[in-house]
């Protein structure tokens, strides 16, 4: 596709669509296109960081980078309690449902302070225990393995630097967290796993 015809398709763009490719499916954008997309955000009257959002998915971070914008992430109020007395860390709830002679499982990632962290892990485990093993054969292997990475996603909630959940989640969504990087409402839209967002993937 040559610039012209990348022209006419941005110019086709809903707003939303516009919004969408600049917070977390802009990667792998030509350098070109930055000027197409900077040029239809002014011309539409949106939000000028929003340039930023897809530059920023298209750069390589070092793990000092990441950190930096994790941290950004770890002074919100956490999403489930609302405190802000403990920084937020990450983890993944891991989850498997037994149905007789199928099996349904789960991982989930969650955002939150290291307490929530901790329920949450908790609360996938006793669901495991309680309802992993009805399936045949597969539950009696699949319940000890995730109740085992429960417990271990477990030491690294009250880490005090950004775990590896944190740091992949903020890759992840690195875009829209460099836009909304002094917009704490947007921020935790995007953190906040249990609602659906725009915002994050």
């Amino acid at each position: 596709m040559d610039i012209e015809d990348i022209e006419k398709h941005y110019e086709r763009m809903s707003d939303d669509e516009i919004i969408r490719i600049t917070t977390k499916d802009g990667r792998g954008l030509r350098p070109e296109v930055f000027g197409i997309i900077k040029k239809e955000i002014k011309k539409r009257n949106l939000n000028p960081d929003l340039l930023n959002g897809a530059i920023a998915q298209n750069k390589d971070y070092s793990i000092f980078e990441l950190e930096q914008y994790a941290n950004i992430l770890r002074k919100l109020p956490c999403p489930i309690c609302g405190k802000t007395k403990e920084q937020l860390n990450g983890t993944i709830a891991h989850t498997v449902k037994g149905f007789l002679f199928f099996a349904v499982s789960n991982t989930k990632t969650s955002i939150a302070c290291p307490e929530c962290l901790d329920n949450t892990n908790d609360n996938a485990v006793l669901s495991t225990f309680f309802l992993g093993w009805w399936d045949l054969p597969w539950g009696f292997i699949k319940t000890p393995v995730y109740i085992y990475r429960n417990i271990k996603a477990k030491k690294q909630n009250w880490l005090y630097t950004p775990n590896s959940t944190l740091l992949a989640f903020t890759e992840v969504n690195i875009g829209a967290i460099e836009i909304y990087k002094n917009d704490k409402e947007k921020l935790s839209e995007i953190i906040d796993t249990k609602k659906p967002s725009a915002l994050r993937k």
